[in-house]
């Protein structure tokens, strides 16, 4: 791996709150045991205390300019043809599809800031991958027309102010009579008919 590398590790709030869930679970066990059906919140604690070590314990993503570790696993920036990601913010999940068919699951359990910066990483080094259908260059160029890195929450302006004004008027329009063309006279109509 090159010199410059950043590295991403799992958020410690996972760790954290595994150990609370399973302090949890071992609560309902003991009060299971006069309530039994205090197992089952227990059983619950105890799969969500699992599922958040197991979190925790995703491997360190490195990236680099020539190449992305995941664990142990290194791939090339050429490599990757296609990132989908999902609605999860928090842990990331991401399908990377690669050459030869080949498929990675990316998960990232990290604070919003350090998995906006991944994401924007992986954006800038991808040069031959499309990001949820949008190629490298499109991201790119309406990135740059939106003026900032293009959120959920910040749609991308496709027509002007005037535009938006005028089609905001001829819907208006289409609304109150039905069509958008000016009427015409009935003595027109008698002409065309003749």
């Amino acid at each position: 791996m090159e010199p410059s590398v950043e590295v991403y590790q799992p958020s410690h709030l996972y760790s954290r709150v595994g150990w609370v869930a399973l302090a949890g679970s071992a609560a309902c066990v003991l009060c299971g045991f006069r309530a039994p059906l205090a197992f089952i919140p227990g059983v619950l604690c105890a799969a969500t205390s699992a599922f958040l070590f197991w979190l925790a314990a995703r491997p360190v993503i490195r990236v680099g300019e020539t190449q992305f570790n995941i664990g142990e696993r290194a791939i090339a920036w050429r490599e990757v043809v296609e990132i989908n990601s999902s609605r999860f913010v928090s842990p990331l999940l991401l399908r990377i599809k690669l050459t030869n068919s080949r498929h990675k699951t990316l998960i990232f359990p990290g604070e919003p800031e350090k998995i906006a910066r991944l994401m924007f990483q992986l954006r800038k080094y991808s040069s031959m991958a499309s990001f949820d259908g949008v190629a490298h260059r499109d991201y790119w160029t309406w990135t740059s027309l939106a003026g900032g890195t293009p959120g959920a929450d910040q749609p991308v302006r496709m027509v002007s102010s005037e535009d938006e004004d005028e089609i905001d008027k001829m819907f208006q329009q289409l609304k109150t009579e039905g069509r958008l063309e000016p009427r015409t006279t009935d003595s027109s109509k008698a002409s065309h008919e003749d």
